[in-house]
């Protein structure tokens, strides 16, 4: 991390809407961001399902906690080795609280890589971090939507001290492991998806499938010592915003359908 991605100083944070004006207006300029880079690439079907899957754990979630409409945290941050403070805006996936005061806050991965939980795990601390300034400790959960149909496996150490937790451990539960993992199995998520999105779904999951596929022939080939072409990463972003999902997609870790992929995707179409 540089100086100028470690937040020094927090004030000013609150809780507020996705439809915020500031937070639409921040969107909207990091969206003409985006559009500077060309065209966007083929949508793939993960891509295009994902901002479906968020939706449908914010209704799965909803059955069983109280979630806020207020899940997007604003706040003025001064970076390490900067004078002046700039506005910051972090969307969650969800929150779970009462009177726009947040308990939980929650962040969805539809993917089958290791690393996208590695990502959301540190997006989480960043926002409980953020959010620490004015509220009380609140507690974390990684929810993963499975994008492959193999077993869940966690065989990175970096994630040794995660916790899997059930969606019985959420409601009532005085306190989550610092670290929880909560899997949703697609299937669960039938009632809150259109019969179109369940279509897709299970394209993405075949794009998972041959993700999973993909990643153990190179792991493989590199046990074999052979020399793989080095694989191309997209140019970074810039930004006075940080929203989660406004990464470079990367295989099956897409970016979800969020208000800011929505304006992303408006702007970079340039139309007839």
């Amino acid at each position: 991390m540089t100086g100028r991605e470690a937040i020094h100083k927090v004030r000013s944070v609150r809780m507020v809407a996705p439809e915020y004006p500031a937070y639409l207006a921040a969107m909207a300029e990091q969206a003409l961001a985006h559009r500077r880079f060309g065209p966007k690439e083929e949508q793939t079907a993960t891509y295009r399902v994902s901002g479906r899957i968020e939706l449908g754990v914010r209704g799965w979630l909803a059955a069983r906690v109280p979630l806020l409409e207020q899940r997007v945290i604003a706040a003025d941050v001064l970076y390490r080795d900067e004078r002046s403070y700039v506005p910051l805006f972090l969307e969650l996936d969800a929150v779970e609280g009462e009177d726009a005061t947040p308990r939980r806050i929650y962040e969805v991965k539809f993917t089958s890589n290791a690393g996208a939980l590695r990502r959301g795990f540190a997006q989480l601390a960043r926002a409980r971090h953020i959010l620490s300034a004015r509220y009380d400790p609140v507690e974390t959960v990684l929810i993963l939507v499975q994008a492959d149909r193999g077993d869940l496996v966690l065989d990175d150490r970096r994630l040794d001290d995660v916790a899997v937790i059930g969606s019985d451990d959420l409601p009532g539960v005085a306190r989550l492991p610092a670290r929880a993992l909560l899997p949703v199995a697609p299937a669960l998520l039938s009632p809150f998806l259109a019969a179109e999105d369940l279509v897709l779904l299970q394209r993405a999951r075949d794009e998972g499938d041959a993700n999973v596929s993909a990643r153990l022939e190179r792991s493989a080939a590199v046990e074999r010592g052979e020399e793989l072409p080095a694989r191309p990463r997209g140019p970074r972003l810039p930004g006075v915003t940080l929203s989660f999902g406004d990464d470079t997609p990367e295989d099956e870790d897409q970016l979800a359908q969020s208000p800011f992929a929505a304006l992303r995707s408006i702007v970079s179409d340039p139309g007839p």
